[in-house]
């Protein structure tokens, strides 16, 4: 016989997100079951140190981090051009943390508040009732179980667990993200590093790669591709011999991957939400998704509570969460995620006189993304970034093909922004929305 679960809310993954978001409910009063498939001890092993800005803790009502979690403090990163002449500070204060203790502490909010939280319990098939999603089935140990809820959250990550096993009747999306749209993470530890090279935290955009701190005085080079870790440790490997030979030891390789597409149209159904990385809520600047997947669950948990009040978990219910997401976040992030195709293709040599000419690459600018998620082009930037670009072009110091693409690609970014402002504020207004947005995107 299967092991039988009940609960108000069914948190399918134990993560960051889904930690948030039972935490909110359990506050609420509503009884919360989180399943994860995998040992609580080893979640955020695979990545092990991340960082966090300091900003959102507050931001999101999270206590900051405690001695356990807290490696560094940085006040000031920096992004460096591909020939190094250039290196722009980026003021905006960072921690560097130990993603375990992290976790395990957002684990520890959500069961004061009631929930209880089950390993090893790996959720394989949805459970629907007259086209409604009632809960979960699959295996708890060696042991099945079923799990009612009136409400079910995916916040099982990439994995998308629950988002996946939908039907396309459903109205959610339930497409795996391809490798292609994935950015595949290789991180390598090292210690004993010569004087000489870089300290504190640097990323060198032009090979999607990073040198940051580690624990005491070491340091993880990070590099993030698409299609697969082969390809991404190849490119590892290319720019670190490049830049910094073959410094000091390695001690350790971790490695993860993370959504780089953009979220379902809808992330709602008669008695479904989807949030975090299941939804691809990832920063498109950087592929982060801790705390923009905060973002999501902060409105999605408001919905929530008021649905479960009210006795309503349909999906014109929990539709304000579409709403209030896409038309904010998600319609920031949708514009930035539009551009990256030819940020992309961008050459070494385009790259350098960005840098050179502070011409979106400026310190201000990546202050700007990283606090707003966006940069603000008013009329005024807009006309500076445009001359700078055409005086690259007419001293051959910018590629023509570049700055085309780039004005194509900004034209269309700024028509999927708009369109995700006009997100519809009801179910009855989808059909012809998703439509448009599918077609935009296929421009894209």
């Amino acid at each position: 016989m299967s092991n039988q679960l009940e609960a108000d809310v069914i948190v399918v993954g134990a993560g960051t997100a889904g930690c948030y978001f039972a935490w909110q409910l359990g506050k609420a009063g509503y009884r919360v079951l989180m399943l994860e498939a995998r040992k609580l001890e080893n979640l955020g092993k695979h990545i092990e140190i991340f960082h966090m800005d300091k900003i959102r803790f507050d931001e999101f009502g999270i206590p900051h981090p405690t001695q356990e979690e807290l490696l560094h403090v940085e006040e000031v990163g920096y992004n460096w051009s591909p020939d190094l002449k250039v290196r722009q500070p980026v003021r905006y204060t960072i921690y560097v943390m130990y993603m375990p203790a992290f976790i395990q502490r957002m684990q520890s909010y959500a069961r004061q508040a009631g929930a209880t939280i089950l390993e090893n319990a790996e959720v394989q098939d949805v459970i629907l009732e007259n086209g409604r999603l009632v809960g979960v089935i699959g295996n708890l140990g060696d042991a099945p179980f079923e799990a009612h809820g009136r409400l079910v959250a995916d916040a099982s990550g990439l994995a998308a667990a629950v988002r996946k096993q939908l039907p396309a009747s459903f109205g959610v999306e339930n497409e795996p993200v391809p490798a292609k749209n994935c950015l595949f993470v290789c991180l390598e530890f090292r210690d004993g590093l010569p004087s000489g090279n870089p300290t504190g935290s640097n990323s060198y955009l032009f090979h999607k790669a990073f040198w940051n701190k580690s624990y005491a005085d070491g340091a993880i080079l990070g590099i993030g591709q698409p299609g697969s870790f082969e390809h991404a440790w190849q490119k590892h490997k290319k720019w670190r011999e490049e830049y910094f030979g073959d410094p000091g030891r390695v001690l350790q390789h971790r490695q993860g991957v993370i959504p780089y597409h953009r979220p379902p149209f809808s992330l709602v159904g008669d008695g479904f939400l989807v949030i975090g990385d299941a939804a691809n809520q990832n920063k498109p600047f950087s592929g982060e998704g801790v705390t923009s997947g905060f973002t999501a669950c902060k409105i999605a948990a408001e919905v929530a509570a008021t649905a479960l009040q009210k006795g309503d978990l349909s999906r014109a219910a929990l539709w304000s969460y579409n709403t209030c997401y896409f038309r904010g976040q998600g319609a920031r992030f949708a514009g930035g995620l539009a551009q990256l195709p030819v940020a992309a293709e961008l050459t070494r040599k385009d790259v350098n006189y960005l840098f050179h000419h502070n011409i979106i690459f400026s310190s201000a600018d990546f202050e700007e993304l990283n606090r707003d998620y966006e940069l603000d082009m008013g009329t005024g930037k807009l006309v500076r970034i445009g001359l700078g670009l055409v005086w690259g072009v007419l001293t051959g110091q910018f590629s023509l093909n570049s700055l085309k693409k780039f004005l194509s690609a900004s034209g269309k970014a700024g028509q999927i922004k708009a369109h995700y402002l006009q997100y519809p504020s009801s179910p009855a207004g989808f059909t012809a929305w998703e439509a448009k947005a599918s077609q935009l995107w296929g421009e894209v």
